[in-house]
């Protein structure tokens, strides 16, 4: 296992130099391509901007088929630039490391690996998830490296591991005027402070654990100080862990400022950016990950609240069984989405170990 650890630290180093975003990887998946082809015995699919590889096992049965799953997208950082500033780099080499050891190990069943794009804005599952029907394989396994936790140990959740989260934009269209005569105009200022104010007063009614709603920014009017706005956008992010009452939350804040809008006289229009279902691990898959720590002698944590960031695996677990957990960077080490983060090359033979469990057991 320590040759199939080194290979994936030397892969991750390599793809560390070249970051992309979403929909963008060219050389990323360029890189794993030609290591599953030529570094490895599975049979592998290029399907365009994301790639399948399978090992086929002695017992092919589809109802014991698994698969596992990497990203291997950038983040976009504040100035613009990709960076690894997520480890999806390491995602994808511990899975190319996983292909070589399975390429010796031979496991009875049959492994599906799947490398995926443009996790961070909620896309590729949504896109790649179509090959556990097409494949009949009814189980998927995923992981994330978290900072904050033990280095190497195994974080666990039955339910809700992830949140579900959406951004929502919120543009009102009315008209301006002097700001003398204010009344002239439909100044959209209070459907917005009034929207805002809202959203916190609903937070403190009864709810399901996490739920948020986050204002990421807003613009209205301009410079001018002699003239009344006319127009206004409003930015939010909703998070929450129950996905019926994230979706009911939803669903109220769109009925809240529609009436805001009909009261004040504007239009109004709402658009969604980058929604991510909730991570809804089941009991068999959370018990698997367990299982497979144990048979390799790592850790374990459970998680006594979900993350509240999201990921994109939670369209995967919409399709079959499964579970998604974590590995613990370490306690101090720098947040993800960061540019002080990079991947923690220590944590390779802990999270290669756990997935070989998985697939051998």
């Amino acid at each position: 296992m320590d040759r199939f650890a080194e290979i994936a630290r030397k892969l991750r180093a390599d793809l560390h130099t070249c970051p992309e975003p979403a929909f963008e990887e060219k050389r990323t998946k360029e890189r794993i391509l030609r290591f599953l082809r030529e570094e490895t015995l599975l049979e592998v699919t290029d399907c365009g901007c994301w790639i399948w590889a399978k090992w086929t096992g002695e017992d092919d049965r589809p109802a014991s088929r698994l698969a596992l799953r990497a990203d291997f997208d950038a983040v976009t950082g504040a100035d613009g630039r990709p960076g690894h500033y997520c480890g999806h780099d390491g995602h994808a080499a511990l899975l190319c490391g996983l292909a070589g050891y399975i390429s010796e190990s031979r496991p009875k069943r049959s492994v599906y690996l799947i490398f995926q794009p443009a996790e961070e804005i909620g896309e590729g599952a949504r896109l790649c998830r179509k090959l556990l029907k097409e494949e009949k394989i009814p189980e998927i396994y995923g992981l994330h490296n978290i900072p904050g936790f033990p280095k190497g140990t195994v974080l666990v959740r039955q339910g809700t591991f992830a949140c579900a989260s959406t951004g929502l934009e919120l543009k009102w269209t009315g008209e301006s005027s002097h700001a003398a005569y204010p009344e002239n105009g439909r100044n959209p200022a209070g459907a917005v402070a009034e929207l805002v104010v809202w959203t916190r007063e609903r937070l403190q009614l009864p709810h399901k654990g996490i739920l948020l709603c986050t204002v990421i920014g807003a613009e209205m009017g301009s410079s001018a100080y002699g003239v009344s706005a006319g127009d206004a956008v409003l930015r939010l992010t909703v998070r929450g862990e129950n996905p019926e009452e994230f979706e009911r939350f939803l669903a109220d804040i769109r009925e809240k400022a529609e009436k805001l809008a009909a009261g004040e006289g504007l239009q109004l229009a709402v658009r969604e950016i980058e929604r991510f279902p909730a991570t809804v691990n089941g009991t068999y898959g959370s018990e698997r990950v367990v299982r497979a720590a144990a048979l390799s002698g790592r850790q374990v944590q459970v998680l006594s609240e979900p993350m509240r960031w999201s990921e994109d695996f939670g369209y995967y677990l919409q399709e079959a069984e499964g579970a998604f957990f974590g590995i613990g960077d370490g306690e101090d080490y720098p947040q993800l989405h960061t540019q002080q983060y990079s991947f923690p090359d220590e944590i390779i033979p802990d999270a290669l170990a756990l997935f070989a469990a998985i697939a051998e057991s």
